[in-house]
């Protein structure tokens, strides 16, 4: 495994920041960031590499040059912190035979989760930081420089949201997190104990930072947030996701705005009147709905039902016949019998969503779930898992065919190593990593040159499996 930093040069990409003078002793040295996890956590990187730039480092561009070595970890899961553990012992193996020898930071929601118990337990690592990990960072880098080991997780979680300077980004999408924790009680969920309470930034924060990464040129604004439709809940009367839509929409070059998970109740008329009537905002709903059983989402902790999903799948179509609706939903819940599992399986079957994700019910230590009774056989579990996926399969199959005549605007994600293609790109439909994507050819007499970044429009010649194939 060769781990190697290949976007653009910490001058390029660093928008602000000057090194502390007092802090001289860190001055020159060279860090390495291995993210883990979900799009959240590659802002956390962000926000990681802005700090220690104010701190006097540099990024190094492999992971054989630096002096410390930062795992930034997800905790969500078991399969997550089991990565993690395995990140770390494969850095530990490449790096045994550097003189000096490198040393392993962890931070994150696995930290946070485990805590001290990861120090005690893990030889290989110097220092273990929580999702507070600002506070402590300098601590930390000092106590590693100095061969001793550090420990800091506050008990309360309480996430850090610095000044972010450092867009790692190497194309026209920049992720935008704009609240963080989530005070929701979904019986299954680890992240309210992790992460804490919800917590939305303020909105001129969030447009500053996109002003930031916007001057060189169109971006797609990428919003995360653990529970989305309750941004501004905690903030001043008048503040909600639809106001700040519209400002982050008024803002100079941004081209397009996506919105990821976005919990069905707070998917307000408003809401979707917005997402919809405002050309800037991707017609792109992603709702993890996690069942349509009255019974099981009971036992979940989740409020509604099949019957108001699909109401509000229904109402959301009606206002944009072709919107891209994105689900997730879960199988294996404790006490989901095979007729709960038809249930959702027909719900899927009708609703002919665009993209879904599947996940088999993982019972998390300190969760109501992993304590529930009915606890559904693993075989029973992963068979349910597999039927979702054939019946999902078929459904995109279906849809990306009736794409073809069609023309959609993209945009350039990455230049394309097949013979076949020019480029690789994505429409309002597709969002980043987790769909599908466009290969795009050019068609004879075609003068221009696209290049990363690049919005332009394509017309849908074909499909590569369940992507499509467009022409410029």
């Amino acid at each position: 495994m060769q781990y190697r930093f290949n976007s653009r040069t910490t001058a390029e990409k660093c928008v602000t920041g000057r090194p502390d003078p007092h802090l001289r002793e860190f001055r020159g040295k060279l860090y390495f960031i291995i993210t883990l996890g979900c799009f959240r956590n590659e802002v956390e990187s962000d926000l990681l590499r802005s700090e220690l730039l104010g701190l006097g480092l540099e990024q190094a561009a492999t992971l054989d040059e630096a002096q410390v070595i930062i795992v930034n970890t997800c905790g969500f899961i078991k399969e997550a912190c089991e990565e993690g553990i395995d990140t770390i012992l494969e850095v530990d193996r490449i790096t045994r035979g550097l003189d000096p020898r490198p040393k392993i930071l962890i931070v994150g929601c696995m930290c946070q989760r485990y805590g001290e118990g990861l120090l005690k337990s893990m030889p290989e690592v110097s220092c273990v930081l929580g999702v507070d990990w600002k506070d402590h960072l300098d601590e930390a880098l000092r106590a590693a420089m100095s061969d001793s080991r550090f420990y800091r997780a506050s008990m309360l979680p309480n996430p850090c949201i610095p000044v972010r300077t450092f867009d790692s980004s190497d194309n026209a999408t920049v992720f935008v997190r704009v609240s963080d924790g989530c005070s929701r009680a979904c019986s299954f969920c680890a992240i309210p104990g992790i992460r804490g309470p919800h917590k939305s930034r303020y909105a001129d924060d969030i447009l500053s930072e996109i002003k930031r990464f916007s001057k060189g040129g169109e971006r797609e604004v990428v919003l995360l947030a653990q529970d989305l439709t309750s941004y501004g809940s905690d903030l001043p009367s008048g503040t909600d996701l639809a106001g700040l839509l519209r400002r982050i929409t008024g803002l100079k070059n941004v081209r397009w705005v996506r919105l990821l998970y976005l919990q069905p109740e707070g998917v307000t008329p408003e809401l979707v009147s917005e997402m919809v009537e405002n050309p800037r905002i991707c017609d792109y709903f992603d709702i993890p709905f996690q069942h349509a059983s009255h019974h099981i989402l009971k036992r979940m902790g989740r409020p509604g039902d099949g019957g108001s999903y699909r109401q509000l799948v229904d109402s959301i179509r009606d206002k944009s016949p072709d919107a891209a609706i994105r689900t997730t939903v879960m199988v294996g819940y404790p006490g989901e019998t095979g007729e709960d599992f038809n249930t959702l399986a027909g719900f899927i079957k009708d609703l002919e969503f665009d993209w879904l994700g599947v996940f088999r019910f993982s019972a998390e230590a300190g969760t109501p779930a992993a304590e529930l009774p009915g606890q559904v056989p693993h075989d029973t579990a992963v068979e349910r898992y597999d039927r979702i996926l054939e019946i999902q399969d078929s459904i995109e199959a279906s849809g990306v065919s009736r794409l073809i005549g069609g023309n959609l605007e993209v945009v350039i994600d990455s230049m394309s190593d097949e013979e076949n293609y020019y480029c690789i790109g994505r429409s309002y439909r597709e969002a980043p990593l987790i769909d599908g994507v466009i290969y795009i050819q050019r068609k004879k007499g075609y003068s221009r040159k696209p290049k990363v970044g690049d919005f332009l429009r394509a017309r849908i010649t074909g499909t590569e499996g369940l992507d499509i194939v467009a022409e410029i």
